[in-house]
């Protein structure tokens, strides 16, 4: 196996050199061959699987689609760098696939993801779907995107779990981060969703909400300087977070502390009731 992981970490590079004509007829038999391997092989083909792809034909391409799903499952469950490599690549991935494969194919990946039992999977998996956000709200017409928002506001922003709402606020404070949406667009899909968590019962998501409003949000040209009733919305809010019984969410709420960015395994440790 550890002849076979070495050519796993190259065979991109082999792939350049032959040409796509070769590629497809030696090197994919091969390719496909180590996706069923072991971990140690995998993690090869995993790392490099852009670079691999993006040098194929896209009808060929398109047959990995129904593969991707595997790199969830290891031989090993506690190997989440092999989940969080898979993020990563799939970040990648979203251009070489169009809005339909993205939704179809990719976007289940990326929210199964998103629920991750590890931190920092669940970091990258926020940027991956903020990412794909981005590509659906792009295509014409934005159906899969105005979907892909209907489902994160479903799936985690009315989760009954509150690592679930927690998650949702940071799927929107890294959609505003990175303008994946126009604010105008935010403010009518995302915005009012994310607001409703003021009320949130768990004072770890009221912290986070109020650092998203003052930190992230309130530093937008939109919001500082158009009198519409979306901001009117947001310094409501503000203002209630402002009297909140926890101290902690009065803090974020109240000032504008050094942006420090706290993860949301940080944010679990303090008091969940």
């Amino acid at each position: 196996w550890k002849v076979r992981r070495t050519l796993a970490f190259s065979i991109h590079e082999l792939a350049v050199i032959l040409g796509d004509q070769l590629t497809a007829a030696d090197l994919v038999p091969i390719f496909n061959g180590f996706l069923k391997d072991l971990d140690e092989v995998r993690i090869g083909v995993l790392k490099h699987l852009h670079d691999f792809l993006k040098l194929l034909h896209i009808d060929k391409r398109r047959e990995y689609l129904y593969q991707l799903q595997e790199f969830l499952v290891t031989d090993n469950s506690r190997n989440w760098r092999f989940r969080a490599e898979l993020a990563e690549q799939l970040i990648l991935l979203l251009e070489l696939y169009s809005p339909r494969d993205v939704y179809d194919y990719l976007r289940p990946i990326a929210l199964n993801l998103c629920a991750d039992k590890v931190s920092s999977v669940r970091w990258i998996s926020y940027k991956l779907v903020s990412e794909m956000v981005k590509k659906l709200h792009m295509a014409t017409p934005p159906t899969f995107g105005v979907d892909l928002i209907n489902e994160l506001v479903e799936n985690f922003g009315r989760c009954p779990k509150w690592s679930g709402r927690q998650a949702f606020v940071f799927v929107c404070q890294t959609v505003i981060e990175d303008d994946c949406l126009p604010m105008e667009q935010f403010a009518v899909h995302l915005m009012p969703h994310l607001l409703t968590l003021a009320n949130d019962r768990v004072p770890n998501v009221r912290v986070l909400l109020a650092k998203t409003l003052r930190q992230t949000l309130l530093e937008k040209e939109y919001f500082l300087t158009s009198a519409s009733c979306h901001q009117e919305a947001v310094e409501q809010t503000i203002m209630a977070l402002q009297m909140d019984r926890d101290s902690d969410v009065k803090y974020f709420a109240s000032t504008h502390p050094a942006s420090t960015k706290v993860s949301d395994d940080a944010m679990s440790t303090a008091s969940s009731t």
